[in-house]
């Protein structure tokens, strides 16, 4: 009986004593920023509701668009603000501004830095957007202060982003060029869902 209990001692002193490597936030050497986005918008009767996630780092990003039945239907690739945005059921894509795509997609005129400054750090650039007619209310994390809950308004327009979870990821985002492989379309081509 002795004999168990100094080894069952033992056992828990050698895992008590184990080192564990400290996790740093954001990783030590080339890392990227995911967050999993749940999105609601509603305009004039018309409603959508989706699922994105979105990979950033420093010079790129990449925002995954999911159907209701967990597909990925839309990615959009974006190296500063210039945007691609790929329809993989259609092997179709369109090029072009980031601006204009959220202008046509949410009635929102933002640009992708500025998207960035709001969901990540809560930063909301006031005067430029209210001169464009947006209005921004956030609602922060209580445990982390990070952006929880983004809202949207710009007339009838209302969009409201839900941030489920974020991460920091060691690696890059790499854009692969997709021009030799799909056909280039328009903007409502590419959307269009038949």
């Amino acid at each position: 009986m002795l004999k168990k209990i100094i080894t069952l001692l033992g056992i828990i002193f050698f895992i008590s004593c184990q080192t564990r490597e400290p996790e740093l936030l954001p990783p030590s050497g080339p890392y990227f920023q995911s967050l999993s986005i749940k999105f609601n918008f509603h305009n004039d009767g018309s409603k959508q509701n989706g699922r994105i996630h979105w990979r950033f780092d420093d010079r790129c990003a990449k925002f995954l668009f999911f159907t209701p039945l967990n597909q990925v239907g839309l990615e959009l690739n974006a190296d500063g603000e210039e945007a691609v945005l790929l329809n993989f059921a259609k092997k179709m894509f369109w090029k072009g501004e980031f601006i204009s795509l959220l202008q046509r997609l949410w009635g929102i005129e933002l640009t992708l830095e500025d998207l960035k400054q709001i969901l990540i750090k809560g930063r909301v650039p006031q005067t430029e957007l209210s001169s464009k007619g947006i209005s921004v209310s956030l609602k922060n994390d209580s445990r982390t202060g990070a952006p929880e809950t983004v809202r949207f308004r710009r007339g009838s327009t209302d969009l409201t982003l839900r941030i489920s979870r974020r991460e920091f990821r060691p690696g890059q985002i790499i854009l692969i060029n997709y021009s030799g492989r799909y056909q280039a379309a328009d903007l409502e081509s590419v959307l269009d869902d038949d």
